[in-house]
């Protein structure tokens, strides 16, 4: 399989985990020095403090759209727009790093757009 069919699926996960609040499966795709940049709040937050936000704020309606992945070596990023209902959208920018034959993502930025959804 190659890097972007790989990566495309590793983010398919992470969407998903977001979905049902499922922190043990996020656990699996990020590397242990994780940590996420709200672009809202411009905040940085560790492993621990995004597990713990996913799992107490699911998002059940998330979807994603205009999915862009890069790979250059053994880095790679991806992103996409999150559109939440009823109404609100995010664009996120996710940093994934190949180790030992596997990708980990190890950081991860996401902000609202001021788009709406129709």
């Amino acid at each position: 399989m190659d890097d972007v069919a790989v990566l495309t699926e590793l983010n398919a996960r992470f969407v998903e985990a977001c979905r049902h609040g499922a922190s043990e499966t996020l656990t699996s795709l990020l590397s242990a020095a994780f940590t996420y940049l709200d672009g809202a709040t411009g905040e940085v937050w560790d492993i621990d403090q995004f597990l713990k936000d996913v799992a107490e704020n699911p998002s059940p309606t998330v979807r994603i759209d205009q999915l862009v992945i890069h790979v250059e070596g053994n880095t790679a990023v991806v992103s996409a727009r999150a559109l939440r209902l009823p109404n609100s959208s995010r664009r996120y920018l996710d940093t994934y790093e190949r180790r030992g034959g596997a990708w980990r993502c190890t950081h991860s930025c996401g902000w609202p757009l001021e788009t709406r959804l129709p």
